[in-house]
């Protein structure tokens, strides 16, 4: 019988591992065991080298010497040698590695003697040292590996440790500041990312060099980790390794961001479905948040326990009271077994450690957390309920303690209810962070507004914020405003009607539970008003102020509708939404002064104090040949600096068409404005131009001024980057505008990617909200040139546009058109409405 090559060895090994993965859903860690365990057996029966041959061993390092090996992952290799035996390593080294690289493996390997370990593990670069801290035997001289191991740990970790762990500390901040960005916390990266693997072995490389031994056996008994920790490592260990092989299957590479379809795919493997209103991928990712998270937390009290032991020696105690000290640099209590005598305690604990900013010491938390499995009388539970409620009428560090409460699950112990959103991430493409998190981050704005970090950026907001009277109104409101998202669609209405329970619970006064409930109920109001409604309609304002029906109501749901914007993503706010937020809290504000009501002549307007700003910088005559007294609505859209620039270009203009490109820092994006003096290039056909140029658009507005006068402003960029400098591209545009060249057929570019991501297409044509115009409101999962598109549909069915908002959420499009026909009238007929509703529809799809 002939014997198998080397090359066939391996894809015999590789079949049964990948048959091993498909056999059982829940045996990561067993499988990449078991791999790397093959591979040792196929290097070592290549080698004429046993543990008895001297002066050459060969050893895994990484992944490897881990026995972490994945399912089309690469291999690390040191060929360790004595500097006698520098030949034979090298033929060992050419007679392996070809073999391994023939076989489609990614081989990282090395040659070096024990002395150039030491001295390259001691330099400023930590890759070396990191990877020998996992160095593991898998043939040749044993001894010279022991001597290895017993020289990291004695000659060079003792010396090195404290400056190898604050290395894996900034390496750790950087992966967090690039894989905690918007696209990696929705399709994370299961290695890189946070609370993913290269935190567990984070967690090990630091114990190991704070420890000076690379053998974890050793110290494991030392107090750094429980028992239970270590099961959660284990657990969290075998689903991110599970997961990570069945990754690299469905992309036949190395590749470990689990991206939307992936997402999909995974769940397919765990057997998951679909359960009320979560989707299969919904449950996947909560579950992989939750193990996450965990990993996290575990990970960062490892590094503060390391650090502390090192940095916190002095024996000095501070007494906070007669039972809560700081001692190296941690929160205790002089008895913790004493703690929970009194219930205070608790919740004390946590407003000790934020104003004192101290972290809650391993043994205060374990006495904590029995509360929980405890049977509370009816008064115990009074008590605990309203040391928390306190907490929120304070108003200090709330977010702070909030987040610690959250982390030990003891937040979802006050309000059962908030269990249900707890690592629960959401198809929404707005919302980046799990609900739970989002619902604390909204307080962290909050307390920005209060602290007036953001007084220069934000100078009305911040106002509005310190007058809030009650504010444990707004607290409680954040914590609850997504508490719906837990049991489906209409969270809003779900949530309010969860909240008077809730309240009771709490022990909250009558007045606080109705305005909780009120905006809970109403908490996306404004956004829905401010972004896809006209803000000049003035019924559309009376309606809202009335619905709204106090100026303090008004001013929470305003700074809600602020945090909680300013809290889903980073880049679901901008400048744009921003404004047309606070004027519509302007404009309702105003109807609410029944002084300016009844003595008008008393008020002085706030655009008129704007315009008359506007018209001293510019040429006033100029301005009134232009406009005419066609301005009011104008003036109220734009701001004082907008106006400026727009109305200087517009005086200025020599054409039909003028195009205006500026960069905004503060967005990162391009802010476009573009005035057509031509009613033949409208909205359709400047949103063609600027898609067949690759041009993506994330908001934008369409603003008549009279007949033949209309201003278009958007935010855009082009494959990600900036285009302000590229002035080619833009004189391209206006001359293809100019001249009308290919005006009725633009090609869409389809350079512009987008990510597919599980948004429902929605259509809804509204008569009812505005007196002049027919309203079609569209949702639908971004594409190339999906406003063109809209726009010249309602164009072929001769629907004049009056007024558009746009909104481009992260792989997905809000928009509104404001529409009529030809006549001036509203699209009323059931056929007309059916039709375009038909058309609409298909270029959804």
């Amino acid at each position: 019988m002939t014997e198998l090559s080397f090359g066939d060895k391996f894809q015999k090994i590789y079949k049964d591992i990948k048959d091993l993965h498909a056999s059982n859903k829940n045996n990561g860690i067993q499988v990449v065991n078991k791999f790397s365990n093959q591979i040792d057996k196929l290097i070592s029966s290549e080698l004429s080298l046993s543990y008895k041959n001297k002066g050459v061993a060969v050893l895994a390092l990484g992944g490897y010497g881990r026995r972490e090996l994945c399912i089309k992952s690469d291999i690390d290799i040191l060929i360790l040698y004595e500097k006698p035996k520098i030949d034979e390593a090298k033929k060992i080294a050419e007679n392996i590695l070809y073999k391994l690289w023939d076989t489609g493996l990614e081989v990282g390997n090395s040659l070096r003697t024990i002395d150039e370990c030491l001295e390259l593990s001691s330099t400023q670069d930590s890759t070396i040292l990191t990877s020998l801290l996992d160095l593991r035997a898998i043939a040749g001289d044993s001894l010279l590996n022991i001597k290895l191991q017993n020289d990291l740990n004695k000659k060079l970790l003792p010396n090195i440790s404290q400056n190898f762990i604050n290395k894996k500390i900034l390496e750790r901040n950087k992966r967090f500041k690039k894989y905690g960005t918007a696209s990696y916390l929705n399709e994370p990266n299961l290695k890189e990312g946070q609370g993913c693997l290269r935190d567990i072995h984070t967690i090990f490389w630091v114990l190991k060099s704070f420890n000076c031994q690379i053998e974890i056996n050793k110290f494991l008994d030392g107090g750094f980790l429980s028992k239970n920790e270590l099961k959660v490592i284990n657990y969290a260990l075998n689903f991110l390794l599970t997961t990570r092989n069945h990754l690299h299957l469905i992309k036949n590479h190395e590749i470990d961001i689990a991206d939307f379809n992936s997402q999909v795919d995974i769940a397919d493997f765990y057997n998951l479905e679909d359960e009320s209103f979560l989707t299969k991928e919904n449950i996947f990712m909560k579950k992989l948040y939750q193990i996450t998270n965990e990993i996290r937390e575990l990970t960062d009290k490892i590094i503060e326990e390391t650090l502390h032991k090192k940095v916190f020696s002095s024996r000095r105690i501070q007494n906070l009271d007669d039972f809560f000290i700081i001692h190296r640099g941690l929160l205790r209590v002089i008895n913790p077994n004493n703690l929970l005598s009194d219930l205070n305690n608790i919740i004390k604990a946590f407003e000790l450690s934020a104003s004192n900013k101290v972290k809650i010491s391993e043994e205060i938390l374990i006495e904590i957390k029995k509360v929980t499995s405890q049977k509370l009388t009816v008064s115990d539970k009074k008590l605990l309920n309203k040391a928390f409620l306190e907490v929120l009428k304070k108003g200090k560090n709330v977010f702070k303690i909030l987040t610690d409460l959250n982390k030990i699950n003891l937040l979802s112990f006050f309000i059962p209810e908030f269990e249900r959103i707890k690592n629960l991430p959401l198809a929404d493409p707005s919302h980046i962070y799990t609900v739970d998190h989002h619902s604390i981050l909204l307080i962290k704005e909050f307390e920005k507004l209060l602290n007036g970090e953001y007084k220069k950026d934000f100078p009305l907001e911040t106002s509005i914020a310190l007058k809030l009277k009650k504010k444990e109104t707004f607290y409680l409101t954040s914590i609850l405003h997504d508490i719906g998202k837990g049991y489906g669609n209409n969270h809003a209405e779900r949530g309010a009607k969860m909240v008077e329970k809730i309240c009771n619970n709490l022990g909250c006064e009558n007045e606080t539970k109705i305005n909780v409930e009120f905006l809970v109920r109403e908490h996306l109001l404004m956004s829905n008003y401010s972004q896809k409604r006209d803000l000049d309609d003035n019924e559309l304002i009376k309606e809202f102020k009335d619905r709204i029906q106090t100026s303090e109501k008004l001013s929470n749901l305003f700074i809600l509708t602020f945090c909680d914007l300013r809290s889903v993503a980073p880049d679901v706010w901008s400048t744009w939404k921003g404004n047309l937020l606070s004027l519509l809290y302007k404009k309702a504000n105003k109807l609410f002064s029944t002084k300016e009501i009844n003595n008008k002549t008393k008020v002085v307007s706030l655009n008129k104090i704007k315009k008359d700003n506007v018209l001293s910088e510019i040429d006033r005559n100029k301005f009134d040949k232009i406009f005419g007294k066609a301005t009011s609505a104008y003036f109220n859209t734009y701001s004082e600096d907008e106006l400026i620039y727009q109305i200087r270009m517009l005086i200025d203009q020599k054409n039909h068409i003028s195009i205006g490109v500026k960069y905004s820092q503060k967005n990162n994006v391009d802010q476009v404005t573009i005035w057509s003096k031509n009613r033949e290039v409208g909205f359709s056909e400047i949103c063609g131009a600027l898609s067949s140029s690759s041009i993506n658009i994330y908001s934008g507005r369409a603003t008549s001024i009279k007949k033949n006068l209309s201003l278009y402003t958007f935010e855009v960029n082009r494959f990600g980057k900036s285009t302000f400098r590229d002035r080619l591209i833009w004189n391209q545009i206006q001359n293809q505008l100019e001249t009308n060249i290919g005006i009725d057929s633009f090609e869409i570019s389809h350079n512009i990617k987008t990510k597919k991501r599980n948004v429902k297409s929605k259509i809804n044509i509204d008569n009812e909200s505005s007196k002049k115009f027919t309203i079609i409101e569209l949702t639908s999962p971004d594409q190339p040139g999906i406003l063109y598109k809209i726009s010249k549909i309602l164009n072929e069915e001769k629907l004049e546009i009056g007024f558009v908002k746009i909104s481009t959420r992260r792989s997905s499009v809000e928009d509104s058109f404001y529409i009529k026909k030809a006549g001036g009238k509203k699209l009323i007929s059931l056929n007309e409405i059916e039709s375009v509703k038909i058309k609409l529809e298909n270029i959804l799809k």
